[in-house]
């Protein structure tokens, strides 16, 4: 590796930055023109726009890394994304580097997250790895119309749940990712739709999130069409300006899900690290057993 790069993996945020209960999560780029509604980046200083790929080679993120003292090769969970969509198709080459990478020089549980319809490429790239990633592919609603309104620029709720069947026809491990919950904007109803329908796509379970806002996310809510009453009923406290983001009560609507998936047939994860966990089968980082958030998974080695 040129001494260059060895310098600037040594000298990158990766190299220094805090894992989070979860995890390590990985940049494959910045930016994104999805243009979520709900999305929080805006107020975290990234824009909707287009987005640029990560400077570092995908060895020079793993040696980022290999510099951190806090994460542990073959243990810390990686998440790549959550600031940006890593399968756009300006990311899409630069993520497979990554996870190529990863796949090559460690052995850590990987996880990602998209809402991209995946190309056949794409999708063989994945699955010739030797520990693929567990891929979640996020969809709120069945409902077309609805979904963009709340994500103008990303694909249809039934393109996602193509990638979801064609994920699971190749072997890799995937699963529907239902963050955020929006209470009085996507009812129950709905979501039991679209959790059949990820079912019947191949998914083998589905991730329930929670949902945290600030003015920003309200006004953009507001701005395009929604009732934001019910959220606002659920707020934790006053909602913040700029970064601060107030929790939305949420879990009466989550335990309900998570007991409609399981009658369904679907494997329901509280968390997005729980379902990286079961696909490896290694132990959920946050002992999730011991604090009552278990969905009892069936994941064997954690001991529910």
């Amino acid at each position: 590796m040129p001494e260059e790069e060895v310098k600037r993996a040594r000298k990158d945020p990766h190299a220094k930055r805090r894992p989070r209960p979860c995890g390590i999560t990985v940049h494959p780029g910045h930016g994104c023109p999805r243009g979520c509604v709900y999305c929080y980046i805006p107020e975290m200083g990234f824009k909707f726009e287009r987005a640029r790929p990560y400077p570092l080679t995908g060895e020079g993120m793993v040696l980022a890394l290999l510099y951190n003292r806090r994460f542990e090769p073959g243990r810390t969970f990686i998440a790549l994304g959550s600031v940006t969509d890593p399968f756009l198709p300006e990311l899409a080459e630069k993520s497979l580097e990554y996870l190529q990478a990863f796949d090559e020089w460690l052995a850590n549980p990987v996880q990602t997250s998209t809402k991209s319809y995946l190309e056949d490429d794409t999708i063989e790239a994945l699955a010739s790895l030797r520990n693929p990633p567990n891929v979640l592919v996020t969809v709120l609603t069945p409902d077309g119309e609805k979904a963009a309104r709340l994500e103008p620029k990303a694909p249809s709720p039934s393109d996602r749940l193509k990638t979801v069947e064609k994920l699971s026809r190749a072997g890799v491990t995937v699963d529907l990712f239902l963050r955020p919950l929006l209470p009085g904007i996507i009812g129950e109803d709905e979501i039991e739709t679209l959790m059949e329908r990820a079912l019947d796509a191949g998914a083998r379970g589905v991730v329930v999130g929670g949902f945290r806002v600030n003015e920003g996310i309200l006004r953009r809510l507001r701005n395009a069409g929604f009732d934001v009453s019910e959220i606002v009923k659920r707020a934790r406290g006053r909602i913040p300006r700029g970064r601060r983001q107030a929790y939305i009560r949420t879990g009466d609507i989550k335990r309900r899900v998570i007991d409609l998936a399981r009658d369904l047939g679907l494997v329901p994860f509280g968390a997005a690290c729980c379902a990286c966990a079961s696909t490896f089968e290694v132990p959920c980082p946050n002992r999730c057993w011991e604090t009552g958030f278990c969905t009892r998974c069936g994941n064997p080695a954690c001991p529910t």
